[in-house]
């Protein structure tokens, strides 16, 4: 009886808890604190129907250290970003793009490419926010830029979802040594690549075909105009750096290790560059680059994985587990419950989901179920607005880009594009593993 109110009563407050953070725009709370009074009152709660026994004090602290490598990778990562942002790399490819006199259409297709491909190497939040201010300076036409913005959040969940560091929920998986970085980017290229040229192709037919500013603003003769020159120094270790955590992880080290690693050498290099008296080394020196990081959101994952961690730690996982995939293997079973997660995190957020999936699938799952439910957990979110993070984030720096917007131009190209991405993940599956 005990263990069923308990069950009950933190299962309410989880669903409670994810209203608020669903409504956080409504509510005027920020998820992020939502998020840790969640997990934090989740954990007491189990102590206290514990009786203040040590075993949940060592359960929490092995959910800690797992907590633990997640936020170090993307604090590493996410400051990576921020250094190749000041040190004018991105602002070079928008250079590059606009002095390209192609016609709309085709620069749609470059634009798509490139957010995909930016994706696999960043993460999926931060490509959509950088492609978006590209796209401001480049498109002048309403209608092209809605369409450009809703595209740019497919493309890059699409792209975030075959690379074990383009996505929360992929780093989470490959962390928690579901699958190697070469199983998830051979498994999941084809069916990614999918679920972004379908809803490509059906959005670019509606983009409009007249010369616009698009065609390089009318690019001004070469010395009327700042020439654009990244830091190529700075870009080729930062970009070097996303390989160490493959490298490490080769030879049994932590992945987070490897991508602190290149933190700590970029650091090192920008400090002793900036000795010769350039102005903008010392202005990007990484001690300033780490305040630009959004630490809000690694608080919000740091209260939702605490949160499941406990709704795990008292069974409540494995209940959902044993009623959504059974309790023996069934592939059709879990094949149907990975694509039903798609489907949800079309409306919650995938970091939990794939969190509590973790918890819930069986040790003995084939690398293959986890591969499929990195793609539908990454590429299911874009059926909807609100259904990733960076949808979410292209809704707060596009106005325009409206719920009802998205959902009459874009939702259906993008459900396209998941199905068809699952039918190329089962033809990989039955045909040729």
């Amino acid at each position: 009886m005990e263990n069923s109110l308990l069950l009950f009563i933190l299962g309410s407050i989880f669903v409670i808890g994810y209203a608020f953070i669903a409504m956080e725009h409504n509510f005027k709370i920020n998820k992020s604190g939502t998020a840790i009074v969640i997990g934090s009152l989740l954990w007491l709660i189990v102590d206290f129907f514990s009786h203040f026994e040590a075993e949940v004090g060592e359960a929490l602290m092995h959910e800690t250290q797992e907590i633990f490598s997640i936020v170090v990778f993307l604090l590493a990562a996410m400051t990576i970003v921020e250094i190749l942002v000041h040190y004018r790399f991105f602002d070079w490819i928008q250079d590059k793009i606009m002095q390209k006199k192609i016609s709309a259409p085709a620069l749609f297709w470059l634009l798509g490419a490139l957010t995909f491909v930016l994706s696999a190497f960043l993460d999926n939040l931060t490509t959509t926010l950088i492609m978006i201010q590209i796209g401001r300076k480049i498109y002048k036409n309403k209608d092209n830029f809605l369409l450009f913005t809703a595209n740019t959040i497919i493309a890059a969940n699409a792209g975030g979802a075959f690379s074990p560091i383009g996505d929360v929920t992929t780093i989470m998986l490959w962390l928690a040594q579901k699958f190697s970085a070469w199983q998830i980017i051979s498994l999941g290229f084809l069916p990614s690549l999918t679920a972004w040229i379908i809803p490509q192709f059906l959005i670019g037919r509606k983009i409009k075909h007249h010369e616009e500013a698009e065609k390089a603003h009318k690019i001004e003769v070469e010395g009327e105009r700042e020439v654009i020159k990244p830091y190529w120094s700075i870009v080729v270790i930062g970009f070097l750096s996303f390989l160490l955590p493959v490298v490490f992880n080769l030879i049994g080290l932590p992945p987070f290790l490897g991508l602190l690693t290149g933190v700590g050498i970029l650091w090192m290099f920008i400090d002793i560059t900036s000795k010769k008296g350039d102005d903008h080394y010392r202005e990007g020196q990484v001690i300033n680059m780490i305040q630009k990081v959004d630490i809000s959101t690694l608080k919000f994952f740091i209260g939702i994985l605490l949160a499941v961690g406990a709704l795990s730690h008292i069974g409540l996982l494995a209940t959902l587990s044993n009623s959504i995939f059974g309790t023996e293997f069934n592939l059709t079973r879990l094949i149907a419950g990975n694509v039903a997660l798609g489907f949800m995190s079309s409306i919650l957020d995938n970091v939990p989901l794939v969190a509590a999936a973790i918890k819930m699938l069986a040790v003995t799952t084939p690398t293959a179920i986890w591969v499929l439910l990195a793609l539908t957990a990454g590429t299911g979110g874009s059926m909807l607005v609100i259904g990733s993070a960076a949808g979410v984030a292209a809704m707060g720096q596009v106005k325009e880009l409206t719920f009802g917007y998205y959902l009459k131009k874009v939702t259906f190209p993008a459900l396209l594009g998941y199905l068809a991405a699952i039918l190329v993940w089962m033809a990989l599956y039955f045909w040729v593993l």
